[in-house]
């Protein structure tokens, strides 16, 4: 159920509690780590950090991200206290984190050369309005690296699975995992993303430079997308 804008913060600090982001990216299946750890390589590579560049993940968790980061000027922020104390303990002086949401950031205009946003946009309550700040805050040569989940496809393949009798693909029994069969629908994801949506919403302030999809070209779990400002 879609939260109301006056329990949002509540809500997103009751989600953050309940999935735990270590459990995700160490998934005890391979395939299911392998096109993660394939998201955030590219996500990287598409992100083209440079040692000198001010960098700002937007929706930062619990620092997974930011601590691949070999180079730059690091910056993190997230709505929920517990994400944010979570970054900091993992982080160190690597980065600095604070929280705070992505549809108000707390930066002066053009602040960043990079912005980094992955897998947040279907869990905020206006993702356009994130857009308008991370086009405020990003310089004019900027580049951003985002990715979102094809959300069809991942249902499909979860309700597949699971009528099939592969749960266990998704939840081995020995782990005690007990997140990847739910639908994300119902529990953390607000809105349903694909490609369309997302080429619709950046299309207006941002040039689409490069998508990758994620792990394969006919098999797009993730897109990972390159912008670059229109103006």
């Amino acid at each position: 159920m879609k939260p109301l804008p006056e329990d949002f913060e509540t809500w997103n600090e009751e989600h953050a509690l309940k999935y735990d982001l270590d459990k995700f990216y160490n998934h005890p299946n391979r395939l299911f780590r392998y096109i993660e750890n394939k998201r955030i390589d590219v996500l990287l590579k598409l992100a083209e950090i440079n040692p000198n560049n001010t960098v700002l993940e937007i929706g930062c968790g619990a620092g997974h991200i930011l601590e691949r980061i070999k180079c730059g000027i690091l910056t993190g922020i997230d709505i929920a206290e517990i994400q944010v104390n979570r970054s900091k303990a993992r982080l160190g002086s690597k980065a600095k984190i604070f929280r705070a949401a992505g549809e108000n950031l707390p930066f002066e205009n053009e602040s960043f050369e990079r912005i980094i946003c992955t897998e947040v946009f279907e869990h905020v309550l206006d993702p356009v309005k994130v857009l308008i700040e991370m086009h405020r805050v990003l310089k004019k040569n900027g580049l951003i690296s985002l990715s979102i989940p094809n959300e069809n496809l991942i249902i499909f393949t979860k309700n597949l699975l699971l009528k099939t009798g592969f749960k266990w693909v998704l939840e081995p029994k020995e782990s005690q995992w007990d997140l990847a069969s739910k639908n994300n629908l119902e529990e953390w994801h607000i809105h349903n993303y694909n490609l369309k949506l997302i080429k619709m919403q950046v299309n207006i302030m941002f040039k689409i430079n490069l998508i990758k999809r994620i792990p394969f070209y006919f098999l797009p779990y993730r897109y990972v997308l390159q912008l670059s400002k229109l103006n």
